[in-house]
């Protein structure tokens, strides 16, 4: 089967109960024809780049699936038909896909993922030799050495001489 990808725009103005059946009724459609569906992210309300249908802002949901063509096709024309619906866009993400092994990546970067921010949330422990002072001196910046000047006839510093044809020749 095939892997798809389709992201929607909900009206902003719907009660939360409304995005629920929405989205509901989207992942009943892929589950019932036969389509396995990986990962279900909601982004929230976001503003729009233009108006449509005179909205400035809408409730943004993407759907990773596992499906065949016909119910992808059956997902957009639903989309197209719901009057919550702003906009829809569905993409196939790979030819040959395996769901139990795609499952296991979603999970594996989520755990990951709320490791990280568990990580970054603990109070990072301080050592009795930073409190003191005593931090190790950043080394010092590296100097590099400066371009020799060829004197002119004339006594003056010139530019630096480049090798080639009349690169050689000073200008006055």
């Amino acid at each position: 089967m095939r892997r798809y990808e389709t992201i929607f725009i909900l009206r902003p103005d719907l009660g939360e109960n409304q995005i629920k059946q929405s989205l509901k009724r989207v992942e009943d459609i892929v589950a019932n024809g036969g389509g396995d569906l990986i990962e279900t992210d909601e982004w929230g309300i976001r503003e729009l780049a233009y108006r449509i249908r005179r909205e400035r802002r809408g409730y943004y949901v993407r759907l990773d699936y596992v499906a065949p063509g016909a119910v992808m096709n059956e997902v957009e024309r639903n989309l197209k038909l719901m009057d919550e619906s702003l906009r829809h866009l569905s993409v196939m993400v790979e030819e040959d896909a395996d769901a139990a092994k795609l499952r296991s990546e979603v999970e594996a970067r989520r755990r990951r993922l709320a490791e990280a921010r568990a990580a970054a949330a603990a109070p990072e422990p301080h050592s009795a030799e930073q409190e003191a002072g005593s931090a190790e001196p950043a080394p010092a910046p590296e100097t590099r050495p400066a371009q020799e000047a060829v004197a002119s006839p004339e006594g003056d510093a010139a530019q630096p001489t480049e090798s080639g044809d009349g690169a050689d020749q000073n200008r006055a």
